[in-house]
């Protein structure tokens, strides 16, 4: 396998399983933090996903649909004398048309069934601006619904989905977060406002965050793994792993609004070309980069307060992923909130924060670098031993760690972490910091290793004295002499 292929399904399948679209849509200027959030498992929106899931799309794409589990395995039975419906047809989107996918998958909220089990719209939401696929299809999935039996279906298995929702409301911190979030940054919705979590077991990548109508907001996130299993253990890292995704989109409830008070500063002191490659969130104004970077930081903060012995570990994860979004500076954004916030008064909070962030993103954007390897460029030839000596060198000074960790690999089946350090590797940097060596172990049999470095797993990370990760999945190749 090439290492360029193996790199883009790494970084793709971190980026993409580990839930990484966050949607951005967020008004609210006013939420009570003794309201109580409700969980929900509605018909409609399982409806959509398994509509969804049945389509060839949601079949072959294994990001998008969670695949392999009892519950899927029972929709594809049961739905398999409709799997010609046409509406399965009409709905078979794909990666570039994430829009029209999204939309019909959380459009489908806005709908319920009348006296006659026919859909009809509820309240006037749409996902997306622009996009409606579930009204205009409605005619096709009111079809769909009757041949299928799919309210049969449904009440069939509400055991099901109230155990789920169940397990997901008592594992993933939903009261601590709106009591943290409240507390920093100050109520952001009214007494009369209602806030749900919506959740169905085929979502597995791009968790919204969306006002509903004027008195309700919603976030349609993705479930963990061991929430769906009743086999997988849970632990507080899966636990501070995955509340991520619902903190990040909750977040965003606080952050923007936030955000939208400082306006004027925001549009002086942050330049997000500076700041964004690509990531898609560089619109207008460029609010949303920095509204990505704060709402991310903030969920490092809340790890600090609630899993002190995780926080860095998991942060850092994130971190990977938010780089491979476009965000190229996570870690460095990160840090300098947390520093910030430990050093305030006991009466500031996030909130408060916010022109002193501004001002030190102003001072340092105009120098911002990305470290990089320049040797070797793409490869090195060496013998292979229990010592072979490898050196590497950086685009500007780094971190002189006393441990790295890399990831070896052999383009096939072999894939180790391992943490390079001075007693057994000989791990030594130059006093520039712009060079270091070590030695490694590469059995001889195979024609050649990669060393990869800074991907999700990685405890060690190669990142510059200016406090900014080497680009995530760096590698070189070895090769045998």
């Amino acid at each position: 396998m090439k290492i360029r292929r193996l790199f883009r399904i790494i970084i793709g399948t971190l980026s993409l399983a580990i839930f990484i679209l966050s949607c951005k849509n967020s008004k609210k200027e006013n939420i009570a933090s003794s309201e109580t959030i409700r969980v929900e498992y509605p018909e409609t929106y399982e409806l959509a996903n398994i509509i969804l899931a049945l389509t060839e799309y949601g079949k072959t794409d294994k990001l998008e649909v969670r695949q392999g589990f009892d519950y899927y395995n029972k929709v594809q039975e049961y739905f398999k004398p409709v799997n010609e419906h046409p509406l399965l047809d009409s709905v078979n989107y794909s990666r570039e048309r994430w829009e029209e996918y999204l939309s019909f998958r959380t459009d489908s909220y806005a709908f319920e069934f009348d006296e006659n089990n026919q859909l009809k719209r509820k309240f006037d939401f749409y996902a997306n601006k622009g996009f409606q696929p579930f009204d205009d299809y409605l005619d096709l999935i009111n079809d769909f619904v009757q041949k299928s039996n799919f309210r049969e279906f449904f009440e069939k298995n509400k055991d099901y989905y109230n155990t789920i929702s169940n397990k997901y409301k008592k594992t993933q911190y939903l009261n601590e977060m709106r009591k943290f979030l409240t507390k920093e940054f100050g109520e952001q919705y009214s007494n009369d406002e209602k806030y749900n979590v919506v959740l169905s077991s085929f979502v597995y990548r791009m968790n919204c965050h969306r006002d509903i109508d004027s008195t309700t907001v919603a976030d349609f996130i993705t479930i963990p793994n061991y929430v769906l299993s009743d086999t997988i253990s849970t632990n507080e890292k899966d636990i501070a792993t995955s509340i991520h995704n619902l903190f990040t989109e909750m977040d965003h409830g606080y952050v923007n609004p936030t955000t939208n008070q400082y306006k004027e500063l925001v549009n002086k002191s942050f330049n997000a070309n500076l700041w964004d490659t690509k990531s898609g969130y560089n619109e207008n104004d460029g609010f949303g980069v920095f509204n990505e970077y704060m709402t991310w930081a903030v969920y490092d903060i809340f790890l600090k307060k609630h899993f002190p012995s995780l926080a860095e570990e998991v942060g850092l994860n994130w971190s990977f992923i938010n780089y491979s979004r476009g965000f190229e500076y996570p870690q460095l954004f990160t840090q300098q909130l947390l520093t910030l916030y430990n050093q305030k008064e006991n009466n500031e909070t996030l909130k408060d924060l916010y022109p002193k962030m501004l001002e030190w993103a102003s001072e340092i954007q105009g120098n911002l670098s990305k470290p990089k390897i320049i040797s070797p460029k793409d490869s090195i030839s060496t013998y292979f031993s229990n010592k072979t000596k490898i050196t590497i060198s950086f685009s500007e000074p780094m971190e002189k760690t006393d441990t790295i960790t890399t990831i070896l690999q052999d383009g096939k089946n072999l894939r180790v972490f391992i943490n390079l350090n001075r007693t057994e590797n000989n791990l030594n940097w130059t006093k520039t910091g712009k060079s270091m060596e070590f030695e490694i172990s590469l059995p001889s049999g195979r024609e050649a290793y990669y060393l990869q470095f800074n991907l999700w797993g990685t405890k060690y990370p190669l990142i510059s004295k200016k406090g900014v990760l080497m680009k995530n999945g760096s590698y070189f190749k070895v090769i045998a002499e």
